[in-house]
Formats: structure tokens, sequence, C-alpha cells
């Protein structure tokens, strides 16, 4: 999952923004944070119903419900004692008529320090007297990576000293000893008091050591034991094993292992050393095969280009031994200053690496698995992320599925049918026939909700005279997988509070906070002599409350009675009107939300010299086939500067990534 801010003019109904009103009270020992919420045309919203809950989870710290005031805010008190990094995030709904709006932020965790340090030993633990490679990672409370310099003691005594990357990265070298304690301290004049302990090291284990987790044909490994005992070695990717080894291990013998990865498929895979009792001891990741990654190709017949200039781009994409492969890919030409950096995560990037050890290190210079210095730091760091053992239990939350298929149920008096019944779904001109099955059940096809106009409405409806002696429900999967989005944690990379929202304002927003709106209501004396003033059954009330009043059957001061009203009868009397009679036969229509298919990008008129061509993206297909050599032609618009071509898709052989950079200038 990746943040993506979206600039568009279309004015977004609700604007929502949570920043830090007072972190610690030392009396009540509560923070206040401060929701503020606006219109689209930053007006305050008052009266919106907030619902919000602290907690990450099943981890639930405090719920609660309020209305904005009349300035649009709300301040929501948190025990800020009890706040952790396992519970920390705020997570609001707002609601105001139609239009709801959901924002996460996390509350700060009470801390002496200003920095975290995490540390992760190579293989999962310090084992007694035996060295490791301990990789480190440095960030501030907000997770903001730390370029920072320390001091490894071992007891009150200095043993090295630790050097973090741009990344926050780092590693060291370290043999712990019995009874010893071992602490990090930063150079920092107000961290002095702070120590940052090491974790406690076992008695008995055992010690992987790679050189490198980028491998090609073969991956080595010393693999070191401070006691005598029989292992056993698996090299799997937590799907499948795809090689397995006994081995004896003498006290302080290091072994040197080799595996040949003929049989193992290329990205991330896992060594993992199981004990007699096929117990998890130690494990370390490696990025197999790093050598056979897909590559492309895409060269311009020039470097700089004129405004309305064309651009002959061509295409190649390939795989093993340069291999030319079958791709489906997307190609996009936009500004590069729209293309963000640090954020910004490419296909590779995620079916290699993001989706198997989120959250990832922020890399500044974007792409992720071109850096073989940043890929070795990040696996040292993420190895043994899936175990806590001898400690505790780790909980794995498994991924949901979902799909985008409509799927009901029919039934007739709550019960199930005993044979199957027609539908019809008209989508505009798309025009379909279903059957359920025997019980009721159905599932809508996919190219049964196509609309070729957004907004279209899909109509479902069944084939049978009573229709109104069945019973239609129907699962939206978008609300299905809305709800278990909302419940997800998501963080926005390295984001201070005080600047949150600062980039998702909508571009058609005017300056300033407007005052808010009054509205004043005109009382309109005329009266419509063409409204209805009785219902299907002829019940009317007059203008006396009177039910059929007979002094006034069609009198223009009359109205329909409402079901469940109290009424005068004309007799001094009074009676609750019970409704109309005549049972009003319920539609034969479900509306559904159709799937509009992306429309193919509009290509600008060049020769149109009075029309300016100020499209950020001059180029977009999000559906080209290569094989082999493809070539494709653009033209650029009226804007100038560096403009960035990217390429991302599947092929036959795994995915693919490529960009390029090109210069446009004015003629």
């Amino acid at each position: 999952m990746q943040p993506i801010i979206i600039k568009s003019t279309t004015v977004n109904p609700l604007t929502a923004n949570i920043s830090i009103f007072k972190a610690y009270d030392e009396q009540s020992k509560n923070g206040i944070a401060l929701l503020k919420i606006l219109s689209s045309d930053n007006r305050f919203v008052e009266n919106a119903e907030i619902k919000y809950q602290i907690g990450k989870d099943k981890k639930t710290l405090l719920t609660g419900s309020a209305k904005s005031s009349v300035i649009g805010e709300l301040m929501i008190n948190f025990p800020a004692d009890k706040i952790t990094r396992d519970n920390n995030q705020l997570n609001v709904s707002i609601k105001k008529g139609k239009d709801i709006r959901h924002i996460k932020f996390n509350l700060p965790v009470r801390s002496r320090s200003n920095y975290q340090i995490q540390f992760y030993p190579e293989g999962g633990y310090l084992i007694d007297r035996l060295t490791s490679n301990v990789g480190f990672e440095i960030k501030d409370l907000e997770g903001t990576a730390m370029k920072a310099t320390g001091i490894l003691y071992e007891n009150d005594i200095v043993i090295d000293t630790l050097k973090s990357n741009s990344t926050g990265l780092g590693s060291f070298s370290i043999c712990p000893k019995p009874s010893k304690k071992y602490y990090v301290k930063l150079f920092d004049s107000e961290q002095e008091g702070n120590n940052y302990h090491l974790p406690a090291a076992l008695k008995h284990g055992a010690v992987l050591t790679a050189g490198t987790a980028i491998a090609e044909n073969d991956f080595r490994l010393q693999l070191v034991a401070n006691n005598n005992q029989k292992v056993h070695i698996l090299v799997h990717n937590f799907a499948d094993v795809f090689l397995h080894a006994d081995l004896i291990l003498a006290a302080n013998k290091t072994q040197n292992l080799r595996f040949k990865l003929d049989s193992v498929p290329i990205g991330l895979n896992t060594v993992t050393i199981l004990d007699s009792n096929y117990r998890p001891m130690a494990e370390r990741i490696f990025f197999a095969h790093y050598d056979q990654l897909n590559q492309t190709e895409l060269s311009t017949d020039k470097n700089e280009y004129g405004t309305r200039d064309q651009v002959n781009l061509k295409l190649n994409v390939s795989g093993k031994s340069k291999a030319p492969l079958t791709a489906l890919v997307s190609v996009s030409c936009t500004q590069a200053n729209w293309v963000s950096v640090g954020n910004n995560q490419n296909i590779i990037d995620y079916f290699y690496l993001q989706q198997h050890l989120k959250p990832l290190p922020n890399r500044p210079m974007g792409l992720k698995y071109v850096d073989q210095d940043y890929l070795n730091d990040v696996l040292l760091v993420k190895t043994w992320s899936r175990y806590k053992w001898p400690e505790e239990e780790v909980f794995n939350k498994k991924a949901a599925l979902s799909s985008f298929d409509y799927h009901g149920e029919i039934t007739r008096r709550k019960k199930l049918l005993t044979s199957p019944l027609g539908l019809t779904t008209i989508a505009g001109e798309n025009l379909n026939f279903l059957d359920t099955d025997s019980a009721g059940r159905f599932n809508i096809p996919f190219d049964h909700l196509l609309i070729k106009e957004p907004k279209t409405p899909v109509w479902l409806g069944m084939v049978a005279d009573r229709y109104d002696l069945y019973s239609l429900e129907i699962n939206n999967p978008q609300e299905e997988l809305t709800k278990y989005i909302v419940q997800q944690n998501f963080e926005l990379p390295n984001v201070r509070a005080e600047i949150l929202n600062n980039g998702y304002q909508s571009i058609t927003s005017a300056a300033g906070i407007k005052l808010k709106e009054v509205v004043i209501n005109e009382n309109n004396q005329n009266t419509d002599y063409a409204e209805r003033t009785y219902n299907k059954c002829g019940d009317y009330v007059c203008r006396y409350n009177i039910l059929n009043c007979p002094n006034h059957p069609a009198d223009v001061g009359s109205r329909s009675p409402v079901n469940g009203k109290t009424y005068s009868n004309g007799k001094g009397g009074e009676m609750i009107y019970q409704g109309c009679l005549e049972a009003e036969r319920k539609p034969n229509i479900t509306i559904l939300k159709g799937i509009n298919l992306a429309k193919e990008f509009y290509v600008s008129d060049i020769n149109n010299k009075n029309e300016p061509i100020n499209f950020s993206t001059v180029y977009w297909n999000y559906q080209i086939k290569i094989k082999g050599e493809t070539s494709i032609s653009f033209n650029t618009g009226d804007l100038t500067g560096p403009f960035k071509i990217i390429l991302q898709g599947v092929t036959d052989g795994g995915v693919v990534y490529g960009e390029k950079e090109i210069m446009v200038k004015r003629k």
C-alpha cells in the first residue's frame, strides 16, 4: 500500500485536519488532539457526526462520538500515559449529510528520548560468546530516518562507534559476553542521559552470517553454534520448501554453507535453521537470482525536444540472457516534478520487496531494487520478523482476499428457493440475462456491469410475474472492501503533525476561512392549486386537522394524512391514522453501481495554435503489448522542463519497470 496524492479540480466536500493541541497535561495526565473540519469552499462544518477510535488492530484503547462545534472543531482527549507504539493510531470517521470522510493520525508516544533505535542481530538473536553482525535503524519519534553517530558501550566501557546512513540504517559486529550489558548513546547534547539497550544474548543458540544477501546462482552462509546439536536447514519462501538438509553442529566450529539456487525462484527467499524439535533458531532473508531481473530499454530519437514536438520512443523488454519477452505494460510521459521521488513506489519494488517486508525504510533517491547496498541493509534488519520464540508468539495477520463480483441471494418468505430464478441486468446499452442456482444464490459477472458513461446506473430485475413475493439481498463488494481498508493500519511516511495535510488541499479552494453562511428562509404564501391533497385511498386531512372532513372534501388547505399521526374524527374524538389499506407493489428494480473502464488518452491538436496545451501529462496508454522492439510516438505540449517517461507492467517472466527523462524547451 502506498500513499497517493491526487491533485484535481474535483472538489472535496469535506476537508479534515488533525493536530496536537496539547501533548500532555501534568494534572489530568491527558493529551488533546484538535480536529478541524472545513467544507470544499473553506467554510466551517458544524454539527458533523464524528466517531473516533484510538488503537490498532484489536487493541482498542478508547472510542467516542461527538459533533463538531459551530467553528467545525472538536477537541479529542486521549490518555497520554497509556499511548504506546501498539495503540497510538487515532481513527476518525466524519459524516455530514451524505458526505463521509475518514482520517487517521498517529498520536505522540511519551518518551524521554527524541529518537528510537531498533537493533536486529543477524539470524535473529545475540548468542553468548558468538560474534554476530547487528543491523540497526535510527528514527525520530515521527518515524523520520536519522543519519546519526553513536557510541557502543559494554557496561560503562566504550567498545565501538556506530554510524547510520541517510536511510537511518547501519550495522556493527559484536561478540557478547555473559552477564554483560550493551547499550548505545547518541552524539547529541540533549540525549546525553538516554541509553538504547541491545537485546539480551541467549545462553545457547546459533548464528548465521552472510557476506551479502544479494545472490545470483548460489547463496553462501556461515553457521556456528556454541553447543553440540543437530539442526535442520530449510530454504523456502514461507509458501514452498525448495531445499532441505540435516546437519550436526560442533560447538564453536564454523560451518560453511553453499546453496545452489537452480530450483529456487527469483526474489526474496529465506534460510531457516530449526533445532532438533523443529523450532526456528535462526534465519536469513536473501534475494535470489538478482541478475535475472527483467530489463527494459527506453530509447528516444533525441534527448531534447521543442514544444509541440514529436517524440519517437522505442521500447524493449528482455529477461534472462537478454532474451526478448512478451510484455503488457502501461507507458506515460509526465512532468518530472509531478513524480514524487521519496514516496514513489514502482511495480518491482512492490512485487519483490514491499508486499513482503512492509514498511520499508525510505530511500531518498527513489528506486529501491537498483541499490544493492540499500537491499543488504534492509534484508539484514527485516530478518526474523515472523518469530519471537523463545520470548513469545508473534501475531501474524492474514491478508484478506477481496473480489469485485456482486453476489446475492433471493428468498421467498424468508426461505431458500427450490428452483432457479431468472435475472436481468441493464447497464445502459449493455443488456444481459443470468440465472440463480437452485437455492437462489447468484454472482453477477464483471462484463454485466460495464458502462460506457460514468455514473450510469445498472438495473437488476427478477424475471418473474409475482416478483413482489420474493426478497432480494445483494452484497456490494465495494462497501465490504471499504470497511476492510478503513480498519487497516496506514501511516504516511515521515510526515510531521504540523504539516500532516499540507499537500492535500484542493487546488480549487479559495484561500482563507469564510464566515458562517446565514440562510434566510422566505415563507411562500402562494398556494399551489395543482398539489394533490389526498392519497391513493382518497384519504385527506383538512386545515382543521380532521381526517376525511365532509365539510372540506376538496379544500385547497387539505393535505394527505401521514401513517401513525393523530387526527380528529370530527366528532370530538381522536384517532391514529393506520395508513392506506391499498398495498403498494414494490418495484422490481435494484440499482447497482456500474464499472466504467478507462478512456483512451485524449491527444491534443498541436496544429491549433489558438488552443494552449498545458497538460502536465502529454502521453498515457494503459495497455501496450511489447514483443521485441516496439515503437510509439507522441507529442509534447506547451509546458517546458524535464519530463519523465515511465513504463511498468507484467511479462511472461515476471514484472518489469523502466524510466527515462527527456527535456522540453520552448521553440
